[in-house]
């Protein structure tokens, strides 16, 4: 078992080939959509709710967790080595494609009876699955799969097969394990992969009826620790292998499609190239940034100098057009107030010179009446006497 866990660390040789060729940059970038997309899937779900404080997950399925995502990681190395040996062994192209299609499979499906939300759910599907590869190369549909290299895919599915039994030996109880055996052994029987797709029946509902209605399948999501740990664990199994599966897929849909093995390789090193010059514009971006940021700085600070100095400019030209224009306002003001003056002492003229002509007609006219009154009053009674007296010496 410590054997077979030894040998995660390695990569599969041709396909492989491919991803090494293919490069590190295009493994990274996918790796990189894959977990942003994972995260913005977890951030949306409303199904699992984290509290704190949260009972934590017992040992055993602490450790039944851990294990069965590091024996998932085992055997999708162990498994795509196997394919790469037999397509490297093998000259038939029906062999080859056969070899890619089984670690495409092979990858997906362990990753997904690995990642089961409840641990021991994810460690007997594993186990199941293991039984089922094994049991399908050996004596079932895909027995004569890969010709000559047959052989080879029957021992590696063996092998894993007892290595995910001796895993799940170690996490149970000796009564517990003897009734999962037998209950694997069954879900086996039952359901017989039937190609290379590997499609599977769920082994939860299985269990749930031989277990009965009551069992409790999740007893408890963990601790948020535990649940982050679990969200980060998810994120590296697919960080770690998705890069090489899309690769898988590119390989097996441009071999289906009739493309050859130069072309392809042509084509990921054009791919390779149209990443590395991404990269350098990502790489070059924060510099082309600050570069124009300067520039429009400077050009900002030029710019804001020519309109202060316009502005001054037009500042003093209006200053001494309002000089100018005060001046000429406060000497036709000047003028205007001279001129209303000269008018004033010419009008006061007028009317001293016209009532003093009034005062002396007017004098006049009173002399004149009072001397014809006195005529009249003195007159009047001098001539009526005289007039009385020259009457009577007549008579």
């Amino acid at each position: 078992m410590k054997a077979g866990f030894a040998s995660m660390t390695h990569r599969t040789s041709r396909g492989g080939g491919i991803a090494r060729r293919a490069g590190g940059r295009l493994q990274r970038s996918s790796a990189l959509l894959l977990c942003g997309a994972l995260l913005v899937n977890l951030a949306a779900c409303s199904l699992v709710t984290l509290k704190s404080p949260e009972k934590p997950l017992s040992t055993r399925d602490l450790n039944a967790r851990i294990l069965t995502r590091e024996y998932s990681a085992h055997f999708v190395a162990t498994v795509g080595q196997a394919a790469d040996a037999i397509a490297a062994g093998s000259a038939d192209p029906a062999v080859r494609l056969d070899a890619l299609r089984w670690k495409i499979a092979a990858a997906a499906k362990s990753e997904r009876a690995a990642s089961q939300m409840a641990p021991l759910m994810g460690l007997l599907d594993t186990w199941a699955f293991s039984a089922q590869m094994s049991e399908f190369f050996s004596a079932g549909a895909g027995h004569s799969l890969f010709g000559d290299e047959q052989p080879r895919a029957v021992t590696v599915s063996a092998d894993l097969q007892r290595e995910a039994e001796a895993m799940a030996k170690r996490l149970t109880q000796a009564e517990e394990f003897q009734q999962d055996h037998e209950f694997i052994d069954a879900y086996v029987r039952e359901n017989p992969l039937e190609n290379l797709h590997f499609v599977r029946a769920s082994i939860v509902e299985p269990w749930t009826r031989r277990m009965g209605t009551e069992v409790k399948l999740v007893d408890s999501l963990g601790t948020v620790p535990e649940a982050l740990a679990d969200a980060g664990d998810r994120l590296r199994m697919i960080g770690d292998t998705g890069p090489q599966q899309i690769l898988w897929e590119a390989e097996l849909a441009a071999q289906q499609s009739g493309v050859k093995g130069e072309d392809l390789q042509a084509a990921l090193r054009r791919m390779d190239q149209r990443m590395a010059d991404v990269t350098a514009m990502i790489t070059d971006t924060p510099k082309l940034i600050d570069r124009i940021a300067r520039d429009a700085g400077t050009r900002f600070d030029a710019s804001w100098a020519d309109i202060m100095r316009d502005l001054r400019a037009q500042e003093t030209e209006l200053s001494a057009t309002v000089s100018t224009e005060r001046q000429a306002a406060v000497d036709a003001l000047d003028k205007q107030r001279s001129a209303v003056t000269a008018d004033a002492a010419r009008i006061a003229d007028q009317v001293v010179r016209e009532a003093g002509d009034e005062v002396r007609r007017l004098v006049r006219e009173a002399l004149l009446l009072v001397i014809v009154l006195a005529i009249v009053v003195l007159g009047v009674p001098f001539g009526a006497g005289y007039f009385v007296g020259r009457a009577h010496r007549r008579v």
